[in-house]
């Protein structure tokens, strides 16, 4: 790989955590954001929010790699459930899963073969969320296969 190719990578990297911060920082409930490899199940990239690993919600900074493979065998499971023998309900866009203490939010990208996984507490504004990402999901997705080129 050149240099100039190793610059390019390490620069969409970067801005695409910035991106990610951006978006975790636009909400005070949000916790953090992960991306992983749909391939894998590896973690790609994991940017929390300095206080997140201090919450009870969340990766707490020692098993985000195991997480990886949960998320890959849990969209399996649901691909399966929404698939067209059962629920036919067409492609998977969004997951968003609800528990008494907090939210997480996982969304598929194509074009970098990743997912990625917003998290937060309860309180965390979805809908203001979902427009956000529905706005510059299309340059995660593009920066993440810059950056990872899975």
């Amino acid at each position: 790989m050149s240099s100039d190719s190793l610059e390019s990578v390490a620069k969409a990297r970067k801005r695409l955590e910035e991106t990610l911060r951006i978006i975790i920082d636009s909400d005070p409930d949000l916790l953090g954001a992960m991306l992983v490899d749909t391939n894998e199940g590896l973690l790609l990239l994991f940017v929390p929010k300095e206080e997140a690993l201090e919450e009870n919600i969340g990766p707490t900074g020692v098993e985000e790699e195991a997480l990886g493979g949960t998320i890959l065998d849990s969209f399996s499971q649901i691909e399966k459930l929404i698939s067209e023998e059962r629920l036919n309900l067409g492609t998977l866009e969004k997951v968003l899963i609800v528990g008494n203490k907090g939210i997480a939010l996982l969304q598929p990208l194509t074009k970098s073969n990743s997912v990625l996984l917003l998290y937060g507490r309860k309180g965390t504004a979805i809908g203001f969320v979902y427009t956000l990402l529905d706005q510059i999901i299309h340059e995660i997705d593009e920066l993440a296969n810059a950056a990872f080129g899975i």
